[in-house]
């Protein structure tokens, strides 16, 4: 096997993100241990899980154990949501109430036990990013907690509450850095790039709400900021599964994401198989 060095960025784009799981197998199943990981929302995620030694494959299993009761999962939601209309509304307690639900909450309930709690205990070097609310700025975790990192780096506003650490509001990362190569790009030889934001989706009756017009001009941010960066920092393998038939919240159609995009491990074990023989 060669001994480039391999890294990978793990983009964001909520649900569509489920995908990330073909690239972690496709690496196992070459035996390519990576020399970095970075993530942005749904792969701050996806980063963790790998990060701690936890196998694609296994990931995978369990991701689709523990969506495959919808009941379940709509009931620790419906439990935690704001406890009145007045919580959601108001921003005197920007911890509290700025949002609905609660992302620190979500990591510790979804993400499996296996995952270390700080970066220190991490197998693979890992980094996330995170957006200073009030700064207007990228905050990349690499130390400390763990959890309180990955919240602030999927807290998407207007859906979930900011993340308070060190004195900073972060929300979600893909404000500022949807993919973060950069990161990475210094400790690797071969930098995969993993894109899952997609543009929005059409709805079949013509109609769009404000939420998810909302949800779809963040998007397209994301997807602009993207392209641009990677304008000056381009990837060596651009991987793009295919997920664009669902929405960013769609995370009960796990079954359904994976089997629409399982061709991308096999395309991945091509093109990178290539790479490090080159």
């Amino acid at each position: 096997m060669s001994d480039k060095k391999v890294a990978i960025a793990f983009g964001g784009g909520g649900a569509r993100g489920l995908s990330h799981i073909w690239i972690m197998e496709a690496l196992d199943e070459l035996g390519v241990r990576p020399s970095a990981l970075s993530g942005t929302s749904i792969g701050a995620l996806a980063a963790v899980c790998y990060g701690s030694g936890i196998r694609g494959a296994d990931l995978r299993d369990y991701l689709l154990e523990t969506f495959s009761n919808t009941g379940e999962v709509l009931s620790r939601f419906w439990k935690h949501r704001p406890r009145s209309f007045s919580d959601l509304l108001s921003v005197q307690n920007p911890r509290a109430s700025w949002a609905q639900f609660d992302p620190e909450w979500v990591v510790e309930t979804f993400l499996p036990p296996e995952v270390k709690r700080d970066f220190a205990e991490l197998e693979i070097y890992t980094s996330l990013s995170t957006t200073d609310y009030f700064g207007g700025r990228e905050v990349i975790r690499d130390e400390g907690d763990i959890l309180p990192a990955v919240a602030a780096s999927i807290a998407i506003p207007a859906l979930f509450r900011p993340v308070e650490i060190d004195g900073l509001l972060l929300v979600d990362g893909g404000c500022v850095n949807p993919m973060p190569v950069d990161h990475v790009r210094s400790r690797a030889d071969i930098v995969i790039g993993v894109d899952v934001v997609g543009v929005p989706l059409k709805p079949a009756e013509g109609k769009l709400g404000g939420f998810e017009m909302g949800f779809g001009a963040t998007q397209i941010l994301m997807q602009t900021i993207q392209l641009e960066k990677m304008r000056h920092d381009k990837v060596d393998l651009l991987v793009q599964p295919y997920v664009n038939d669902f929405k960013p919240l769609e995370f009960l159609k796990a079954s359904d994401i994976l089997e629409a995009s399982k061709d991308t491990k096999e395309q991945v074990k091509q093109s990178l198989g290539a790479l490090l023989e080159c």
